[in-house]
């Protein structure tokens, strides 16, 4: 697939020509979200109103309809119709990995129009024999369903949060614990909240350049070596401690801190002196 260069065609009054004179099928019902129609002819992303507004009851998302300042007028079968919406959209390619669209709302009762820009821009095709849209840049091949006369790409409502905007609730908390985080979001009943958004937020946390310069230094095990020569059981602190009603002698080498202990069943001084020498 060669990757386009040049520009969408605009005629008059910045005109986008989605299709020549093809008039695409209208839907007959608007409450189910039918996924993005991958119509090679769609220059750029489109999607009707009523599929917009699907969209956002089917995947609880928080961004509403915006309104849009540069209007853009599509063209199907021979009608012009212009932009009244914009909308916001994750297009799931992986588990890790969304392709974040702005996409065009109409008045007209259509399907969401994946355009031939964003696909050239992520080396997507369609492959019509064996049904499935191919991302050459991410090496998957994600299953099409053919209705209502086109090829569907269809997805789950459950949408994780994208990379960057775990990095602005990681700050925005001050860079505080992934668990934390992942805890208050679940208290919140944010419905995108999952497994793998932990995980994500532990990502986030390993690449954050300040949690890792004011990290804790992990803990290990830590000898003392004094300046002088180091000389074994030259100086030896001893105690005798009780655990649970039970004689233990506890013997701490001072320079090397070496420690030992036993069990005493008698508390005479021989006895003592004779574990000490056992140990």
């Amino acid at each position: 697939m060669q990757k386009r260069t040049d520009p969408p065609d605009r005629g008059e009054d910045n005109e986008c020509l989605l299709v020549d004179e093809v008039c695409v099928n209208a839907l007959a019902s608007s409450e189910l979200f039918h996924g993005a129609c991958l119509d090679t002819g769609a220059q750029r992303s489109v999607i009707g109103m009523h599929q917009a507004e699907a969209y956002v009851v089917k995947h609880g998302t928080t961004k509403q309809l915006k309104q849009t300042k540069d209007k853009v007028v599509f063209r199907f079968g021979g009608g012009r119709h212009p932009t009244v919406r914009t909308l916001e959209m994750r297009l799931p390619v992986t588990q890790d990995f969304f392709i974040p669209l702005t996409v065009g709302v109409i008045a007209l009762n259509v399907s969401m129009l994946l355009g031939l820009e964003k696909m050239d821009e992520h080396r997507m095709y369609f492959n019509n024999a064996t049904n499935h849209l191919v991302c050459v840049d991410e090496g998957v091949n994600l299953p099409v369903v053919r209705k209502l006369g086109h090829a569907y790409n269809e997805w789950d409502a459950d949408v994780l949060f994208t990379f960057p905007e775990l990095q602005n609730t990681h700050k925005h908390f001050f860079h505080a614990k992934p668990e934390r985080i992942y805890n208050i979001m679940k208290r919140a009943e944010v419905k995108d909240v999952n497994v793998e958004t932990l995980k994500q937020l532990q990502d986030v946390a390993t690449s954050c350049d300040v949690c890792q310069r004011l990290a804790k230094e992990p803990s290990r095990f830590r000898v003392a070596l004094p300046a002088d020569d180091v000389c074994f059981n030259r100086l030896v602190y001893i105690d005798l401690m009780f655990l649970e009603r039970q004689a233990v002698l506890h013997a701490v080498d001072r320079d090397t801190l070496f420690s030992a202990a036993t069990v005493l069943h008698e508390q005479s001084a021989a006895k003592v002196w004779d574990a000490f020498l056992q140990m």
